[in-house]
């Protein structure tokens, strides 16, 4: 009789285990957490802060320079969460330009301009003419972001920008466009939008991506226009490069785009 209650009661817990087993299995994927890191780097009297933001362990590499384009930072993130990876950006005014003090003088500068003397030269800003000791300050800037987050260690990264709609496009890289001295080659979409592109420093991923249908163009790698961005730091690294760029308010397609441009890279 007692073994016969034991049975009665197992058979009875049968259905509470198995309840448990099917919640379990039910239950939604955890997501990749992150760590964040915040970093101040120092130009003249100014302190300039950058965030880098990990995701699980994935080595994976995104930079966003452009502290009013946060539109491509919620991009990233969002494919970021599912991949891994990191994400660098520079966090300061909310501004394009960053703003900062020398001897009691303000200065500014465009930080996608900074990764060679030359764009330096051509980017930094001030009241009358500008001293060697503000291109110096600027160039150190540029060297010590580079070295902390040793991207010209990497084989491969993401940039992620935003533009205005009717202002840079893929057709401004077309011959007779603005910045067509950049371009090696150059594919453009029958179905994108053009606002919405790819520039990129390799040769396979463009090939991949024409193949695709994007709007892509390809860095000519011989920098004819030194514009100091960071297309030209790994083009001359011989980097894999993939910058998306969208409007902000195409979201869904920058998120789209950034998790292809993951999928190519690796």
């Amino acid at each position: 009789m007692m073994f016969s209650v034991t049975r009665m009661k197992w058979r009875a817990l049968i259905p509470v285990l198995a309840g448990c087993v099917l919640s379990a299995v039910a239950a939604p994927a955890p997501q990749v957490e992150f760590s964040l890191q915040k970093v101040a780097f120092q130009i003249g009297e100014t302190k300039i802060h950058a965030q880098m933001r990990q995701f699980g362990t994935n080595t994976l590499t995104m930079v966003n320079v452009h502290d009013d384009e946060q539109a491509s930072v919620e991009a990233g993130v969002v494919v970021l969460e599912k991949t891994g990876g990191r994400l660098i950006e520079f966090t300061h005014t909310g501004k394009r330009r960053i703003v900062f003090a020398l001897n009691g003088r303000e200065y500014n500068f465009d930080p996608n301009r900074i990764f060679s003397k030359a764009g330096v030269r051509l980017t930094l800003r001030g009241t009358g003419e500008v001293p060697a000791e503000a291109h110096a300050a600027v160039d150190t800037f540029a060297e010590q972001f580079i070295s902390y987050f040793k991207l010209d260690q990497q084989s491969a990264f993401i940039t992620l920008h935003n533009n205005g709609d009717g202002g840079l496009s893929i057709h401004t890289y077309e011959p007779g466009g603005a910045w067509a001295a950049d371009t090696d080659e150059l594919h453009v979409s029958k179905t994108a939008d053009p606002d919405d592109f790819y520039f990129v420093t390799d040769k396979r991923i463009y090939e991949e991506l024409k193949k695709r249908d994007f709007n892509v163009i390809l860095q000519d790698n011989s920098i004819k226009r030194d514009d100091g961005s960071l297309s030209v730091f790994a083009g001359r690294h011989g980097i894999a490069y993939i910058n998306v760029e969208a409007e902000p308010e195409h979201l869904e397609e920058q998120i789209r785009m950034t998790e292809i441009a993951v999928q190519i890279i690796r």
